[in-house]
């Protein structure tokens, strides 16, 4: 790897990124989710340009800012399915939809990988930014 990111945090990134390109084909290929390939362009272009910035950071960021991004992924995603396919009154709630099985996976499945990145990430950033005991002059 060209930067100095973990291979596990580049691992579990590359996940992530697997399970949301599996669920945005959910919406092309699944009839119960009334989604269109219009629709679907307009939400899923912006978001593929964000997550392609964001795992260039990741892989070749500083150990740090490698975390911070993973970190930024994980939140997004979690934060993500949760307020748009989950809560009850979210604007493509699965609830008031007809998916099926294999789309539910693919909702449920990144946001499970979207937690242990986001908790690899958070023990990695922590140990990046945790600054060394001052030396002191009297020793």
């Amino acid at each position: 790897m060209p930067g100095s990111a973990s291979r596990p945090l580049v691992l579990w990134s590359a996940v992530v990124l697997a399970l949301l390109a599996a669920h945005d084909l959910t919406h092309a290929l699944d009839d119960g989710l009334n989604t269109t390939l219009a629709g679907l362009a307009i939400v899923a272009v912006p978001q593929w340009i964000a997550l392609a910035f964001l795992m260039g950071v990741i892989v070749r960021g500083e150990p740090a800012r490698s975390a911070a991004a993973a970190l930024v992924l994980s939140f997004g995603v979690v934060v993500g399915f949760v307020a748009v396919h989950l809560l009850p009154f979210s604007p493509a709630a699965y609830w008031d939809l007809h998916p099926s099985a294999i789309s539910w996976f693919a909702v449920w499945a990144p946001l499970a990988a979207g937690l242990v990145l986001g908790r690899l990430a958070w023990q990695q950033w922590r140990a990046a930014t945790r600054r060394p005991p001052p030396v002191s002059a009297a020793a």
